[in-house]
């Protein structure tokens, strides 16, 4: 199979795309995978970074811009779609898969263009609009949710929930019999700057003595954070970025973080409790409508960027940090998780190319 995987942009497409790509890749070394996206997104270093070739096309959003912005992003789009159809023409793909972000819109149009076979990965509750439109032209929608069924034909929707690195899916289970209890806090890649000024203080607030923590803060805020924990006499683990997130992961009770995509999908295929404050500016505000799902099932609970003041997260916390609470937490995060998002996904894109 010869495959093109188009999109990126943030770690939420591309580390979804590297799943499938890895998984492909394991059944059959002689299957041909390309990525496609634009030069300034995460995926040139990541997807090199993991020994897939890349190439690139002309593309730029279009949401929240002004009129000329608006314009020229509809230059890039255009010029992108003829770079999409030459690349298609060149590499002969056998079929195509948009994983979001910029590219993905003019490069699964050109797809259908010349007649390929053609998906999207639809990782959150509320679909963009790009996605929204490609819904109407690919030949399958893989989805996280079921409740994303009503933006989309339902004869082309399949819930696959979202794909996980190997890496992540082989980290040690749920460790609530640890002690101390562990708090992981991250808000994604680049850090979120609201979650780095309130938790400093917030756990300082904690009336819970046995507890350690691991902070990812983004570049902009290490030293801030840093200082922040030293000055409240609170002994924590303080990175810019975490390399490993699987040890990471294996070595916490608690996840405090937003609510994106990847996080929902690896805290849930992990069984990992936690309070999830999402990012409030996220289109259509889908990390809302995600940690949402999460907290009717008892598997998290949610705190609006707005109300996430260090006296309501060392409330939270305080209240969260028992091991008994921490285990039904986790027990309803797994019943969410969907680990095996990567085979289902490559098992229908197999069908999609025609082979078995």
């Amino acid at each position: 199979m010869r495959i093109i995987i188009a999109g990126g942009g943030t770690g939420g497409h591309v580390f979804p795309a590297i799943s499938i790509a890895d998984e492909i890749s394991g059944r059959n070394n002689s299957d041909e995978i390309l990525f496609v996206g634009t030069q300034k997104g995460m995926e040139n270093e990541l997807v090199r970074k993991n020994g897939y070739q890349i190439q690139h096309i002309s593309s730029r959003g279009f949401v929240g811009r002004g009129v000329f912005k608006t314009f020229i992003a509809f230059f890039h789009a255009l010029k992108g779609l003829f770079d999409s159809i030459s690349i298609i023409k060149k590499y002969k793909p056998d079929v195509v898969l948009g994983v979001g972000g910029y590219v993905s819109g003019p490069f699964l149009l050109a797809a259908f263009l010349v007649r390929k076979p053609t998906a999207i990965c639809e990782q959150n509750t509320v679909p963009g609009v790009t996605n929204r439109i490609l819904g109407k032209i690919v030949d399958k929608i893989f989805a996280s949710y079921d409740s994303s069924i009503q933006y989309f034909p339902s004869k082309k929707f399949h819930v696959t929930g979202n794909p996980i690195r190997n890496k992540i899916l082989q980290t040690s289970e749920s460790t609530q019999d640890s002690d101390p209890l562990s708090i992981l806090i991250f808000g994604g890649s680049q850090g979120a700057t609201s979650l780095n000024r309130a938790a400093p203080e917030a756990i300082s607030k904690i009336e819970h003595n046995n507890i350690s923590i691991i902070h990812q803060t983004g570049k902009k805020d290490f030293d801030y954070v840093k200082d922040s924990y030293h000055n409240s006499g609170v002994d924590a683990d303080v990175r810019a970025f975490i390399d490993d997130m699987a040890l990471a992961y294996s070595q916490s009770d608690l996840v405090l973080g937003r609510a994106g995509a990847g996080t929902i999908a690896e805290i849930t295929a992990l069984g990992k409790p936690s309070i999830l404050v999402p990012f409030p500016y996220a289109a259509h505000n889908h990390q809302l409508e995600n940690a949402k799902i999460l907290e009717e099932q008892g598997a998290s609970i949610l705190i609006e960027d707005k109300d996430a003041t260090p006296d309501k997260l060392a409330h939270t916390l305080t209240n969260v940090l028992d091991k008994d609470k921490l285990n039904v937490m986790s027990a309803n995060a797994k019943k969410l998780g969907k680990p095996e998002a990567s085979k289902v996904i490559v098992d229908e894109l197999y069908k999609l190319a025609g082979e078995n």
